[in-house]
């Protein structure tokens, strides 16, 4: 009977602590089934923070390309601005402060009060333009009358001895009147523009310059 009693015990404890072993192993499991999934998180997410990284080295390489070629464009317009001539005038018909005309034929307007000639293109003492060279100039002027008067005011522009257009007012009430215009010419190299008044026409002069004859170069052909 003692001895098997003994033998009982004996077998319960074997299997107890097979039972332990068995715990431990499955335990071990576990922990390495745990570091394992950690570790293949971990190389998950480097692997996408790589692919994000070089997709951004791809988009600030298109910038950086994008940048290096507006520079270009930017520094090719700057040279050409800076080898383009410089082109630009206004002029007005200076003191003393009294009407023009009427005259009993067209004269040339002599605009003596220079504001602006860039470029030196501008006559002061035949009040014409001379293109320097060809290209697309924008040409502006304006009239006035000035006090009492019955004589139409305005006046008109030619190019190269041809008329090229009329502008002016009826003055029968003898108000003081204003008129400007503009217009875009293509002029060759040594065309030349100015403005005449019309005969029985009339203009005011003075230093408030009411009458004025301005131009400036646009681009070139």
């Amino acid at each position: 009977m003692m001895r098997s009693a003994v033998f009982s015990l004996l077998l319960l404890v074997c299997l107890l602590e097979d039972s332990i072993g068995e715990t431990d192993d499955l335990s071990s499991s576990f922990i390495q089934l745990d570091i394992s999934g950690e570790l293949k998180s971990l190389k998950d997410l480097v692997n996408q923070q790589a692919a994000v990284i070089e997709e951004l080295r791809k988009e600030n390489a298109a910038q950086a390309s994008e940048l290096s070629a507006l520079k270009k464009e930017v520094d090719k317009l700057k040279n050409e601005s800076a080898d383009r001539p410089k082109v630009a005038f206004s002029a007005g018909l200076g003191p003393p402060a009294e009407q023009k005309g009427p005259f009993s034929a067209d004269t040339n307007l002599i605009y003596s009060k220079v504001l602006t000639n860039i470029g030196g293109a501008y006559n002061p003492y035949t009040g014409a333009f001379t293109a320097p060279i060809t290209g697309v100039y924008y040409i502006r002027f304006t009239a006035s009358s000035y006090g009492s008067t019955s004589n139409n005011m305005g006046l008109n522009l030619y190019k190269n001895g041809q008329y090229l257009l009329h502008l002016g007012e009826n003055g029968v009430d003898g108000i003081a009147k204003h008129v400007s215009s503009g217009i875009t010419l293509e002029l060759a190299a040594g065309d030349v523009v100015y403005t005449r008044l019309p005969a029985n026409y009339v203009v005011w002069g003075g230093t408030d310059l009411r009458t004025t004859f301005s131009g400036f170069l646009i681009f070139l052909l």
